[in-house]
């Protein structure tokens, strides 16, 4: 094969590895603003943050008080102890109660799939509860 078919064969490569990562990624978010919108929020459409997260192996109290949260809305994240993910944070737009500032909700995806996640406010005086919105207007 000449030169000018490697490069071709690479050009090919990189473009579907880009149309993978861009189009992949749509779909997660996507995935994730359908599984906020199950537990009642709505959101902008996209993600304001994303990270990778690492789900510890072994548990301290800070991730036991952090799968408290996730337990009160049905997930768990012990099966998940090991894993790597990725959080996504998205604005949310119709939190019932005036906070005065920005709430965000945090997705955790491992594999494509929704695991974990939080509604939470940045501020000082900020909060985190778990997804199950019921709670908080029941309140």
């Amino acid at each position: 094969m000449r030169i000018s078919g490697y490069i071709a064969v690479v050009v090919c490569i990189v473009c579907i590895c880009v149309a993978f990562c861009v189009f992949g990624e749509d779909r997660e978010t996507e995935i994730c603003r359908r599984f906020l919108e199950e537990y009642g929020w709505q959101t902008v459409e996209k993600p304001t943050d994303s990270a990778e997260v690492n789900i510890p192996t072994d548990f301290d109290m800070v991730y036991e008080n952090y799968n408290t949260i996730q337990r009160e809305a049905g997930l768990d994240l012990r099966p998940c102890r090991g894993r790597k993910g990725i959080r996504y944070t998205f604005e949310v737009v119709n939190y019932p109660i005036d906070t005065g500032e920005t709430v965000y909700a945090n997705v955790i995806c491992i594999d494509g799939k929704p695991v974990g996640g939080d509604v939470m406010t940045v501020g000082i005086n900020g909060f985190m509860h778990s997804l199950n919105r019921k709670s908080i207007e029941d309140a």
